[in-house]
């Protein structure tokens, strides 16, 4: 690797259901020229390859309809930042989500000469994600999203077919994944804190005014 690790900043994005994590990412990735390594996509789209590594997961996540092992995890995140410049940072954005998969990612962007230079944590409560992700509705047909208003047609302007909420956006849905997201994930938060990388932002905030903050912060 020609390039410092000093001058090459890699990061870690966790936050909640409703955090604006996908707004962040999008700002970051654009700002800095990272690449940006969504776990969740890398995932599901190795699962469609035909490589020795695609065939595991498939396995995995599509017919024994488990969860992806630590260890594939890292696999994953070792295989996607091969395929990057040595000279450009990365944002991980998926992992680590348990304490168990720290060292696998560190292990992986070990193995190319990287380290985590900072993990942005959005914080955000409970009651605050699930204000703003219940009100999240889409077209059962086409899929164009819909954000409920005290007005609204059931029928989508688009294609004419019904509009409806997934049941994981619910607010019984958003409290179970913030509950399991933050049972996880608190372990993981607190070790990198401990390391002093660790940078929490107050994700009430404007999506604008978070932006404004990581870049003071990390640029």
């Amino acid at each position: 690797m020609n390039t410092s690790l000093e001058s090459v900043k890699n990061y870690v994005l966790l936050g909640p259901p409703g955090s604006g994590k996908s707004t962040q990412a999008t700002k970051l990735k654009e700002a800095l020229s990272l690449s940006h390594v969504d776990v969740g996509s890398e995932l599901r789209k190795l699962a469609e390859s035909e490589t020795d590594l695609g065939k595991r997961i498939h396995e995995v996540i599509n017919i024994k309809k488990e969860l992806v092992s630590d260890g594939l995890i890292g696999c994953v995140v070792e295989h996607v930042i091969k395929g990057i410049e040595s000279d450009r940072g990365v944002l991980i954005d998926g992992a680590p989500r348990r304490i168990s998969q720290v060292d696998e990612v560190e292990a992986a962007l070990a193995s190319h000469g990287r380290k985590i230079a900072r993990v942005i944590f959005l914080d955000l409560s409970l009651e605050e994600a699930v204000k703003r992700i219940s009100i999240r509705f889409l077209c059962l047909s086409c899929k164009k999203p819909f954000i409920k208003k005290e007005e609204m047609s059931f029928t989508c302007d688009q294609c004419g077919g019904e509009i409806g909420q997934r049941q994981d956006d619910t607010p019984e849905g958003v409290a179970k994944r913030y509950e399991v997201f933050m049972s996880e994930t608190r372990p993981v938060i607190e070790y990198f804190e401990e390391q002093r990388i660790l940078l929490r932002i107050d994700a009430r905030l404007l999506p604008d005014e978070i932006f404004d903050i990581l870049m003071k912060k990390i640029a």
